[in-house]
């Protein structure tokens, strides 16, 4: 049986059997006249579905451009296996020809034959009439397809025949067989229910006319909606160019206005004004100059006259008093080359200053002050070890090499488990492999760094031609058990995704 849905309705099931009936009892001449969409394709097609095997079918699609030199090709290349005729001939004399002796149930359905030449149907209609002159008749039936109008002029011009040509036309549906149609074709095509509400469904049954094809068109517009959409408004380019050309038009005029160009000329002298920079400080302020008392008093007066423009300047100018002139010649700046590693020798005159008033002078380095006065909690030299070391040569001190630290000790080496230990066990229970290794240093850093001396067993085995050492742990009666064990292990054994083993298994590696 076929899947085809008309099948289900009774009008177009009775169709079918009426048409199956004549075919096989009658040898007619059938024209299938119907209003385009009412579903004569579809009917063709579960006709051929139910047809018995015994029917050998010749069945061709009519198109406007086909002529009747290939209409005659296409339909006898479907009556015997590798034919020879001219398709100049009537279809007769070849079809006749090709099949003498022989006698045949056939079939010659033509779909759509309004579209082809007009002597087909009368060529037809010859071949049934020779047809029914034979001794022994071939079982023929012949079925066109056409518009309603076609079928009617055709018909009434065929005579001569006991068996007159009949026409069966496909009726359209009834309302309930419509609304069966509708939905059944819905639920193939599944269209969601929210595209076809009730007003939907009353709009495609009312324009269809209960015609099947004009109800699946209409299913398919609205699963694709194929609707035209509106088009949307197009943008004013010649308007906002215009626009735009304008306003840039009004810009280039405004820039020659004599406001802007007054605009311009005060401009800079106000910003001239406001960007004033302070003045440069004349000397470096890290660097030890031999600067008098009276330097230091115009410094102060000077600091004292600035304006707020050269606080950089006088920042720069200490209140206090200078250190003495002795230390001039002994003091590291940093104009000074290569002076790491060398010693400087001060005065207690110095230290002593330096301890009373830290911020006597810019002169040092801030480093170089913390070092000697604040940095450490190092006691100022006395007099006599200032004396000490002003008499004692310079020397140079070259820094010691830090220690290296000491290397960490080897893990303990861990021994193999004799072999008749292993075959000892049931070969149904099961162990824990915890990892595996192709050298017996990261077996003995695993079982040192997880603290499993004495609690695993160790052997070798090969794995692709090389030795691999394996640590299992653990005799446990079945897999479950192992399992269990393996959920309770440490987070750090875990990471190593340890998985249960046979001893089975174990007991068979132990042979490679």
């Amino acid at each position: 049986m076929t899947n085809n849905k008309l099948l289900k309705l009774p009008s177009q099931r009775q169709l079918v059997d009426r048409l199956l009936h004549l075919i096989e009892f009658n040898h007619p001449f059938i024209f299938l006249s119907g209003k385009p969409g009412s579903g004569r394709g579809t009917l063709c097609e579960s006709l051929l579905a139910q047809l018995p095997d015994q029917v050998r079918v010749v069945s061709l699609i009519g198109s406007p451009a086909m002529k009747m030199a290939d209409v005659r090709q296409l339909l006898l290349q479907q009556v015997v296996a590798r034919p020879l005729f001219n398709a100049q001939d009537a279809l007769a004399d070849s079809f006749f020809r090709m099949l003498e002796g022989k006698p045949s149930t056939l079939l010659l359905m033509i779909e759509r034959a309004d579209t082809l030449p007009a002597e087909l149907v009368g060529e037809l209609w010859a071949l049934c009439r020779h047809n029914d002159t034979l001794a022994s008749p071939h079982k023929l039936a012949i079925l066109l397809s056409g518009s309603d109008a076609w079928c009617r002029d055709q018909k009434g011009a065929l005579k001569g025949r006991a068996m007159p040509a009949l026409e069966l036309e496909v009726a359209p549906l009834s309302a309930p067989e419509q609304r069966i149609f509708l939905y059944e074709k819905a639920k193939e095509l599944k269209i969601p229910a929210a595209l076809l509400p009730k007003p939907k469904v009353e709009e495609i049954l009312k324009g269809a006319g209960g015609h099947p094809s004009a109800i699946m068109q209409s299913l398919e517009d609205v699963m694709t909606d194929r609707r035209p959409k509106k088009r949307q408004a197009e943008l004013p380019v010649k308007k906002i160019a215009t626009v735009l050309a304008l306003a840039a038009a009004g810009l280039l005029a405004l820039s020659y206005l004599p406001l802007f160009e007054e605009a311009g000329k005060e401009q800079p002298q106000t910003s001239t004004q406001g960007m004033a920079l302070p003045d440069p400080v004349a000397t470096d302020p890290l660097s030890v100059g031999a600067a008098s008392g009276a330097q230091g008093s115009q410094a102060s007066s000077g600091a004292d006259a600035s304006t707020s423009g050269n606080q950089v300047a006088r920042d720069w100018q200490p209140d206090a008093k200078t250190l003495p002139k002795k230390v001039e010649s002994e003091t590291v700046t940093t104009e000074s080359s290569n002076y790491e590693g060398r010693r400087v020798v001060i005065s207690d005159e110095v230290v002593e200053k330096l301890m009373t008033q830290p911020n006597v002078s810019g002169a040092l380095p801030t480093a170089v002050v913390d070092e000697l006065v604040g940095g450490s909690s190092r006691a100022a030299p006395t007099g006599a070890a200032a004396q000490a070391q002003s008499t004692a040569p310079v020397a140079k001190t070259t820094a010691t090499p830090a220690a290296t630290a000491p290397a960490a000790a080897p893990a303990p080496r861990v021994a193999l488990t004799p072999v008749a230990t292993l075959n000892k066990k049931a070969r149904n229970h099961y162990s824990i492999q915890l990892m595996g290794a192709s050298n017996t240093q990261a077996v003995d850093s695993f079982v040192a760094e997880h603290g499993l001396a004495g609690k695993v067993w160790v052997y070798k085995t090969r794995f692709r031609g090389s030795p691999w050492y394996v640590v299992v742990q653990g005799d446990y009666a079945n897999s479950t058990q192992a399992k269990a064990a393996i959920r309770k292990l440490s987070p750090a054994l875990l990471k190593g995704q340890p998985w249960p083993k046979s001893f089975a298994q174990i007991q068979k590696e132990l042979k490679q």
